[in-house]
């Protein structure tokens, strides 16, 4: 357990808020690093002399915010520090070379080099990026064309006026239409459009799910919906896998024995273990929500990463599967668009959780991946990403021999399972100290934790900065005194 405690100020606001704060601020200045365990509720209670009540309300503010999860029977620990990365991201001075060369950077926007590892960023002196699984945007054809195309072709009330949360109807057929591409019924009537899939997981369990109701999700799973389940209040019990992903006879047990509303899975390059689902395994498992009446909620947005996969598992049970997608991992992040493809007797409820949401999607963002998907133009970028998936992978594999590691050929991610000796919060602290940033098996647990991490590639430019920073973990990994560390 860290050795840690909160400064509070009486004249500071409420005392949970004061220690969520504090958690933020000794997470931001790296006092508390990832893998630290909290004190836990009572001991910080007595500490501070205030109520177990204020601590619990306060441990549950920081989950809120992306610093810490709790773990029944185990703690509060500190979570890999993505969110504190955005905001530091989001509140940094502009730069004064962006403001003294916005005409320079508009003109250099069409000339960046068709492969990103051979940009040469060697000397970024910022941590090497292993992290956070963001792959860069497509280096060949010109989004910003495109996106001058829609501004110069769309009316302006298209553009920035107030419109349905079921979207405009050629946006909604073509989203359709890329559903199609998956195996999913093509029909517009059965598509809404998400501001990414992200928000598509929200929208489908305020639909589905009432508080208190129990979700179930592979045992390890998407971060984000720990924290959906805090925020919704509803239960999350994982399932256990296997190499395929969640074993059937598990899932019958636990629908039999538990009562699930509704059930989140990611059946293709499963995030973190990169396991993809096989046909007769989908099968198998659509029969089982078919019997217990269970909601699919099927998170495919690695989906267009493995070609060869089988259809969505939403194809084989989908009179109650929701199917989320999107552009985040394909086109980028920053566009925020995705969908959900339903059944017709949910679309209803689910248009009422996008209004609640964020009451619509923007027009303008939905245009342009909608043009890029009819127009073959993202088809093309994700045959661009297997391609530079499978060279950033070589240089991870040609690095890492000997190693314990679970990959897909043109995936961004590889899962590294660690031996016994080796602490994987020690580890991904001592990494970082090197300059390196990973994800442990923590942060995707629900229920046991395995000894093991996720290693991301996609986010970085330079081959060199690769290669050097999975030459840092290799040299962990081997390092003979690496038990000495000790951590306070």
């Amino acid at each position: 357990m860290t050795i840690w405690l909160p400064k509070l100020d009486e004249a500071g606001g409420p005392v949970y808020r004061q220690i969520a704060q504090a958690i933020r601020k000794a997470v931001n200045d790296g006092v508390l690093k990832p893998g630290d365990r909290l004190p836990t509720h009572r001991d910080l209670a007595y500490q501070l002399g205030v109520t177990v009540g204020t601590i619990t309300r306060s441990y549950r503010e920081a989950e809120r915010l992306g610093l810490v999860a709790g773990e029944i029977g185990r703690g509060t620990y500190v979570l890999d520090n993505i969110q504190s990365e955005l905001d530091r991201a989001a509140t940094a001075p502009i730069p004064m070379a962006f403001t003294n060369n916005l005409s320079h950077l508009a003109r250099s926007a069409d000339t960046t080099p068709t492969n990103p590892l051979e940009q040469g960023d060697d000397n970024n002196p910022g941590p090497i990026n292993f992290r956070m699984n963001c792959p860069l945007p497509p280096q060949e054809g010109n989004i910003r064309e495109s996106l001058l195309d829609v501004v110069n072709t769309m009316s302006v009330d298209d553009m920035v006026s107030y419109k349905s949360e079921y979207g405009i109807a050629h946006q909604r057929a073509a989203l359709a239409f890329a559903a199609g591409k998956q195996g999913l019924d093509d029909n517009p009537d059965r598509v809404l459009p998400t501001a990414g899939v992200q928000h598509g997981m929200t929208v489908s369990l305020l639909a589905t799910v009432r508080p208190g109701d129990l979700v179930l999700c592979e045992e390890l799973t998407y971060p984000n919906l720990r924290s959906l389940a805090n925020l919704l209040q509803f239960r999350l019990r994982g399932v256990a896998m296997d190499e395929q992903g969640i074993i059937p006879d598990a899932l019958e047990n636990m629908c039999r024995t538990q009562s699930p509303r509704a059930i989140y899975m990611m059946p293709t390059l499963h995030n973190p273990l990169c396991a993809t689902m096989s046909q007769q395994r989908r099968i198998e498992i659509a029969e089982i929500l078919r019997k217990y009446d269970l909601t699919l909620i099927e998170d495919g947005i690695y989906q267009f990463l493995d070609p060869d996969a089988p259809p969505p598992l939403s194809c084989f049970v989908p009179e109650r599967s929701i199917y989320l997608n999107g552009v985040s991992k394909s086109i980028g992040g920053g566009l925020r668009v995705g969908y959900i493809h339903a059944p017709g007797d949910m679309i209803g409820k689910l248009a009422s959780a996008i209004r609640s949401t964020c009451w619509m999607v923007s027009s303008i963002n939905i245009e342009l991946v909608s043009r890029m998907i009819m127009d073959g133009s993202l088809a093309r970028f994700e045959a661009w990403h297997r391609d530079e998936a499978a060279r950033r992978l070589a240089i991870v594999l040609a690095t890492l021999k000997g190693h314990d590691i679970r990959f897909h050929p043109t995936n961004y991610h590889i899962w590294l399972t660690l031996p016994d000796q080796i602490d994987t919060g020690e580890l991904v602290m001592n990494a970082a100290n090197n300059g390196v940033l990973l994800t442990a098996a923590q942060q995707f647990a629900v229920g046991p934790v395995p000894r093991g991490l996720r290693l991301c590639f996609g986010a970085e430019r330079s081959a060199e900065r690769i290669r050097r920073g999975v030459l840092t973990v290799d040299r962990l990994l081997k390092s003979s005194d690496f038990g000495d560390t000790v951590v306070i």
